[in-house]
């Protein structure tokens, strides 16, 4: 497995809507990229992925359901991970009961935003192998699932946000420089 690079706002790529995985394309080459992608999610550390986070634009995301309650060594990352690749992910219910949670994105360093999203999803996807599958998604394993998918139509928390509170978040950045010890400077 390989950590990737996580790309971050203003990257073009970030805007665009990723392509379905065909039937061609599931394989070891896919399961690997998978791997990858749970790989960097988890050195991130981070709790969902999505392909095009990485610059790849077919619709992958992976979660780890259940991170926030699982034991986490010295670095962050859980002791037994479980990540769950899907394929294809498509919402095909959702609850009429909402809620409010505080989300930050791994592509949008140092931003947090209260995003209100449906309670319960019901998900249909494929997992790396083409294989179907249904599931429902409740509470905060929603809210991931959600996040992520929104990465695949090519929308990142700043879109959720007002045209001002967005412009200057991008303004702040802009000012950002790293240091040649790694250190960022603002």
């Amino acid at each position: 497995m390989a950590v990737l690079h996580v790309l971050t706002v203003p990257n073009p790529i970030l805007s665009k809507k990723c392509r379905p995985i065909g039937p061609g394309e599931f394989g070891e080459d896919l399961a690997r990229f998978a791997s990858d992608l749970a790989e960097t999610m988890y050195a991130a550390p981070g709790v969902g992925l999505a392909a095009p986070q990485v610059g790849d634009l077919r619709r992958l995301i992976v979660i780890d359901p259940g991170n926030c309650t699982r034991e986490q060594d010295d670095d962050g990352r859980p002791t037994n991970p479980r990540f769950l690749a899907l394929v294809n992910p498509q919402i095909i219910e959702a609850s009429k009961e909402m809620m409010v949670y505080e989300e930050g994105c791994l592509s949008v360093p140092d931003f947090e935003e209260n995003v209100t999203r449906p309670r319960r999803v019901h998900i249909r996807y494929l997992d790396e192998s083409g294989k179907p599958h249904q599931k429902w998604f409740e509470g905060y394993d929603a809210i991931v699932v959600q996040h992520e998918m929104d990465h695949l139509e090519g929308v990142v928390i700043l879109d959720r946000v007002s045209r001002l509170k967005k412009g200057r978040y991008l303004q702040r950045r802009q000012k950002v420089r790293v240091r040649n010890d790694g250190t960022l400077e603002y």
